[in-house]
C-alpha cells in the first residue's frame, strides 16, 4: 500500500510484483532536503528530565549558557529576571504516575549566562492522563525516519514506537544512525518540548527478519499470548483499536481509521467499561509497502482492522502524521464521550 514513501490507494494488490512495491525514479533521483525549524524556535514548555531536578529545598534547575533551553528562554522568549515560563517535569519511565508534571518557574539569569529555573510550588499540577497510540512503523528512509521523530512524539497520545523490518524494507536503512538511541532520544524530547508534554516515549527497535510474526507481536505486547483464551482474530483487549493502514483493492474498500477507532471503542462505553482510557495500535508500512503475508498476519492473526485515510496519496511521512491526527482525534471522541456518559450516572 506504500509506494516510493506515498500511500498508494491501489499499491498492494493492483500492480504486478514485483513493480508493486518498487520506488519510483523520482524517489530515487531526488535526494530529501527537509528544513527543520530552529530547535529553541519550537519549544512550547521548557522540559526538565529526571536527572536535572534539583535536590535542594527549592527545586531550583540550573541550564548552561549552551544549552538550547536557555537560548529560547533569554532569546526567544525575551524573558528576564523575575518573569516565568512554563517547564514540565519528565517522569521516568518506571514511575508509577507515568504522565509528570507541569508548573510554573521564576526565571533568575546567572553570571556564566545560564539560567536558573525556580519552580512555584502552589502551581504545580500533575499532567492529565490521556488516550494511547502505540505507532508500529516499518523502519523507512533515514532522512524521514530523522524528520519523523520529533513529530511523532509532539503528539501528546504516542507513548510507544515500534520500529519494525518489513520483508521489503531496504536492509541498509537498518543501519541508519537515525536508529540509535543518541540520536532518536534528544529528537524525541524536541517533540515533547513542541507539543508540551511531559509523558515518556518509550521506543523499541526490532530489525530480526520475523518482527512481523504474532510471536514478535506477543514478545512486544502487542497482542495477548495464544495461551489465553482469546482467540487469534480477537481484539485482543477490547479498550484497544488495532488499525492496519491500507487502502484495499477495486473490489474492497477499508473503512476510515476515524470509523474503525469509534467502532472498537464505542463497543466498550456500550459495555460500560469506563475505567481505562481508550488506546490505539497503528501500523504504517515501509516505501515499497507491505507484503500480502504481512497485511495476512496483521489483519487474521493478530486483530488489526484494515483501515483507510483516504483515496489520496500519500508519502509515508504525511501517512504517519494524518493517521496519528485522525486516530488520535477520534480516541479524544470516544473519551469525551465516555465522560460524559459517566456524568449522566453520577447524575442519575
Amino acid at each position: 500500500s506504500y509506494i516510493a514513501g506515498m500511500y498508494n490507494p491501489r499499491g498492494r494488490h493492483q500492480t504486478q510484483k514485483p513493480f508493486s512495491h518498487s520506488a519510483s525514479l523520482f524517489d530515487v533521483a531526488c535526494p530529501i532536503h527537509i528544513q527543520l525549524l530552529p530547535p529553541s524556535a519550537t519549544m512550547n514548555l521548557i522540559l526538565i528530565k529526571p536527572n536535572e531536578t534539583s535536590l535542594t529545598d527549592t527545586g531550583a534547575v540550573d541550564l548552561p549558557p549552551n544549552d538550547e533551553r536557555t537560548t529560547h528562554i533569554i532569546k526567544h522568549l525575551n524573558k528576564k529576571t523575575g518573569d516565568t515560563v512554563s517547564v514540565g517535569y519528565i517522569v521516568d519511565s518506571s514511575s508509577s504516575s507515568g504522565v509528570g508534571c507541569k508548573c510554573k518557574a521564576t526565571v533568575l539569569h546567572r553570571e556564566n549566562g545560564g539560567v536558573r529555573l525556580v519552580p512555584k510550588p502552589k502551581t504545580m499540577i500533575q499532567s492529565p492522563k490521556e488516550p494511547e497510540i502505540t505507532l508500529i512503523l516499518a523502519v523507512p528512509f533515514p532522512a524521514r525516519l530523522k524528520y519523523l521523530w520529533p513529530v511523532i512524539t509532539s503528539f501528546s497520545a504516542v507513548t510507544r514506537v515500534v520500529i519494525v523490518k518489513g520483508k521489503l524494507s531496504n536492509p541498509e536503512f537498518c543501519e541508519s544512525k537515525a536508529l540509535q538511541p543518541t540520536v532518536y532520544e534528544p529528537m524525541i524530547e524536541k517533540g515533547m518540548s513542541q507539543g508540551g508534554r511531559t509523558r515518556p516515549v518509550k521506543v523499541d527497535i526490532c530489525l530480526e527478519d520475523d518482527a512481523i510474526s504474532r510471536k514478535s507481536f506477543e514478545c512486544l505486547g502487542l497482542v495477548r499470548s495464544n495461551n489465553t483464551s482469546t482467540t487469534n482474530t480477537d481484539t485482543d483487549d477490547s479498550s484497544t483499536a488495532r488499525i492496519f493502514l491500507d487502502c484495499g483493492d477495486e473490489d474492497k474498500t477499508p473503512p476510515s481509521a476515524r470509523n474503525v477507532v469509534l467502532e472498537q471503542i464505542g463497543k466498550v462505553n456500550n459495555n460500560n467499561n469506563n475505567n481505562e482510557f481508550p488506546s490505539a495500535i497503528v501500523a504504517v508500512g515501509p516505501e515499497r509497502g507491505w507484503t500480502d503475508e504481512e497485511a495476512r498476519i496483521f489483519v487474521e492473526e493478530c486483530g488489526f482492522r484494515s483501515a483507510m485515510l483516504g483515496s489520496s496519496i500519500l508519502r509515508v511521512d504525511t501517512a504517519v502524521v494524518s493517521g496519528l491526527g485522525i486516530v488520535s482525534a477520534a480516541l479524544d471522541e470516544c473519551q469525551n464521550e465516555s465522560d460524559r456518559e459517566c456524568k449522566r450516572k453520577r447524575h442519575n
